[in-house]
């Protein structure tokens, strides 16, 4: 099956590259002008996981492939896992916790999914409702915040925000992203927004009555039993994580990331995680689809976004390959899991330095099949 290439989606502390524009002031919803959008995926109910090994010749490649990987991506600490659906799993990497990047903003997603359907808000409520003077606050949505379609400018593009590194809150960011404006309506276009699940963590706060970390701790990683997986408490430090780092530019501290990238962990929990989530276990089975029903391009061909998760589809010329699940990436960290319906194998990668989680993936999900 043909795999991912690419480098690693840098979708945390990106450079501060957002080209000047016009702030817009909108007072209703626009048509989606954007490119192309990819159909719904539905993906079917995936079987469990068992918490049994692989069969021994399996293993032999996936320890080969980690060893392969190491050395390939100059990673300091790497943490990897693939699981397979009535069959088993395999874990290999290090101890210490590795930063998920942007794939913690699923989570972040989840915990806002459930309290829509515990009736605690629903997602086409207004940002105003509970956060004032966001621009256009008075249109955008709960579900435009999850998926980057309100317009809002993520503070991480800011340049004196991003020359000057540090932790911001919401009520910081959001200033940033007051000063900067709208960059077009609600529901017009499609841009990543970090200062986005900012909010979303602040509504989670002021709905749930807790923080963003608490509640991800209490409504997901608790009740799935998930040992090595915490939410950093924002801006409280990134004590016992394998530190990040790069050749390229100055790391973050992982707990700056806020509600956009909150969870450390191992790769096998957080194949169980998603396998959990696609399972129904966190949110019901409408939910669950309403994820990748409507999706938006994003940066690289091939990959799309819908509720806090995304869908790579990347065909060629006898062949397709169509993953569902989240990549992160930040100067010094990588990391990826993801879903894979033609295999019915879920596989899981964060690493350290400058190398690819995602190609990293793909050689894991290769080393299921014989040579």
């Amino acid at each position: 099956m043909y795999r991912f290439a690419s480098a690693p989606l840098l979708l945390l502390a990106t450079q501060a590259a957002a080209a000047d524009y016009a702030p817009v002031h909108c007072s209703a919803r626009q048509a989606y002008a954007g490119g192309p959008m990819h159909a719904a995926v539905s993906v079917e109910r995936p079987g469990k996981v068992p918490d049994t090994a692989l069969d021994p010749a399996t293993v032999a490649r996936l320890d080969a492939t980690l060893s392969r990987v190491r050395a390939a991506t100059g990673a300091s600490a790497i943490t990897a896992a693939v699981g397979v659906e009535g069959k088993g799993a395999w874990t290999g990497g290090d101890a210490p916790p590795l930063f998920w990047a942007s794939a913690g903003k699923t989570f972040t997603a989840i915990v806002v999914l459930q309290m829509a359907q515990e009736g605690k808000l629903s997602l086409d409520h207004p940002i105003s409702r509970w956060i004032k003077n966001v621009p256009n606050g008075d249109v955008a949505t709960v579900r435009d915040l999850l998926a980057h379609t309100g317009g809002l400018f993520s503070a991480n593009e800011d340049r004196k925000a991003h020359a000057d590194r540090r932790y911001r809150g919401p009520t910081e960011t959001l200033a940033i992203a007051r000063r900067h404006g709208a960059m077009f309506c609600p529901g017009a276009n499609w841009r990543y927004s970090n200062t986005g699940y900012d909010l979303l963590g602040e509504i989670v706060r002021l709905v749930d009555g807790r923080t963003i970390d608490q509640a991800i701790t209490a409504r997901i990683i608790a009740p799935l039993g998930l040992k090595t997986l915490r939410a950093l408490p924002l801006g409280g430090g990134a004590e016992g994580i394998a530190p990040l780092f790069s050749a390229k530019e100055k790391p973050i501290d992982p707990s700056w990331a806020g509600a956009a990238g909150p969870i450390v962990g191992s790769a096998g929990d957080m194949v169980r995680f998603w396998n959990a989530l696609l399972e129904g276990r966190l949110i019901g089975k409408q939910l669950v689809a309403e994820m990748t029903t409507t999706l938006y391009p994003m940066f690289d061909s091939g990959t799309f976004y819908g509720l806090g998760a995304m869908v790579f589809d990347v065909p060629s010329d006898t062949e397709r390959l169509l993953w569902v699940g989240h990549a992160g990436g930040t100067p010094g960290a990588s990391a990826l899991v993801a879903y894979s319906p033609a295999d019915h194998a879920f596989v899981a990668v964060a690493l350290t330095g400058d190398g690819s989680a995602v190609a990293s993936a793909n050689a894991f999900m290769k080393a299921l099949s014989p040579p």
